[in-house]
């Protein structure tokens, strides 16, 4: 009871606000039970204040300024006291609404300003701003379902870029961290590790500084070690970076070379598939490419028994297959109890220098496979 006491009390004193707020409250109870007893003494022979629950109703309608005028003091003292308390409780009553008020006033421009923790989950984070960021938002609204997506931004806006962006989404629930995004305290303030989806942009949004992927990369590398319910989309440059960026929590690596010279390097050869793989991209009126689980009674079947259920079920088209491949490290194999033999395996391999893993990428990606393709378990489907 003892422990429980002082847990309290450290919570306490570490929440001003809390403390502040309990404060008050306990004041303010003070003076309507003091000024309902205070009345009471000199009422409860007139038969208009006749017990404590009278009292008290008197002091509390009193204290709140409402006045109903169904209870109140006749004899001289009783009118006294009901002076004294009507101006004690009136500043005691307005510090009260005051400081409830300001807190609230103060949470506001906290948020508005991205100097408040993000308190909610499954949401998606997107750190960074480029031109590219927009069309993010754009996606998301538009192929949101009906209940609102919320939305964390970090990056260093200013908070009228915000407060624009806020009211061009409405169906967005946009909240604004501001900061640098490669400080690990600055993510966490934003929630990551229970974002249902990270994105790390190209960030453009540094004022006085040059963008680069080092940046984007440090804050990639600080979310490694933490249990994250969400995986990781990353945005580049530079295509060089991507072998430093290889884990099993990232999804996918987007180059803004890779994406936009390909478009214009097939547009030569094939000048309206540019046009249509972008309208695809759009995803617009539920039309596009869409990755879509495969049900489970078409493991181990083939792709075109798979193909054919899509297109008769669901009016896809099955453009191709994604193997996801988990990266194979010596985290993988240990177990999670962290027993004793577990801890001397790493430590082994800590010793040695050497890590337990597979180099390769790990998704492959099958355009149209063949049609005797075998579905595997890890696999997903893409479909148009």
């Amino acid at each position: 009871m003892r422990n429980l006491f002082k847990i309290r009390t450290r919570y306490l004193l570490r929440n001003r606000n809390v403390f502040l707020l309990l404060k008050n409250i306990g004041i303010l109870l003070i003076v309507v039970v003091a000024g309902a007893i205070g009345v009471l003494f000199f009422e409860y022979k007139t038969g208009i204040i006749k017990n404590l629950f009278d009292a008290i109703w008197w002091s509390l309608v009193t204290i709140t300024t409402v006045g109903y005028g169904d209870l109140y003091p006749v004899t001289f003292w009783g009118r006294i006291i009901g002076i004294v308390f009507i101006l004690l409780g009136f500043i005691v009553f307005s510090t009260f609404t005051a400081f409830i008020a300001s807190n609230f006033i103060d949470k506001k421009i906290k948020e508005r300003k991205g100097l408040s923790n993000i308190k909610g989950k499954n949401h998606i984070l997107i750190a960074g701003w480029n031109n590219a960021s927009e069309k993010i938002l754009d996606f998301i609204q538009k192929n949101s379902p009906k209940q609102s997506i919320s939305v964390v931004l970090i990056n260093e806006l200013e908070e009228g870029p915000i407060s624009s962006l806020q009211n061009k989404y409405p169906d967005l629930e946009i909240k604004f961290i501001k900061g640098d995004f490669t400080n690990l305290e600055i993510m966490l303030k934003g929630n990551v590790t229970v974002a249902r989806h990270i994105i790390l942009l190209f960030d453009e949004s540094k004022p006085n500084t040059t963008p680069s992927d080092e940046r984007t990369i440090i804050a990639a590398h600080n979310l490694y070690d933490l249990k994250l319910q969400g995986l990781i989309n990353i945005q580049l440059k530079d295509k060089k970076y991507i072998p430093n960026l290889r884990r099993e929590k990232i999804k996918n690596i987007i180059v803004f070379d890779d994406v936009g010279g390909n478009l214009l390097a097939n547009a030569t050869v094939h000048p309206s598939v540019p046009d249509f793989i972008q309208q695809a991209l759009k995803y617009q009126d539920g039309k596009g490419f869409k990755e879509v689980a495969i049900p489970g009674e078409f493991i181990s079947k083939t792709f075109l028994e798979t193909a054919k259920h899509f297109k008769k079920n669901n009016n896809f088209i099955l453009v191709g297959i994604v193997t996801i491949q988990p990266d194979f490290s010596i985290e993988n194999v240990l177990s999670d109890d962290t027993s004793s033999i577990d801890r001397f395996i790493k430590q082994q391999f800590e010793l040695s220098g050497k890590r337990m893993s597979v180099k390769e990428p790990k998704s492959r990606i099958k355009i149209k496979p063949d049609d005797d393709y075998i579905i595997q378990e890890t696999d997903k489907a893409i479909v148009l």
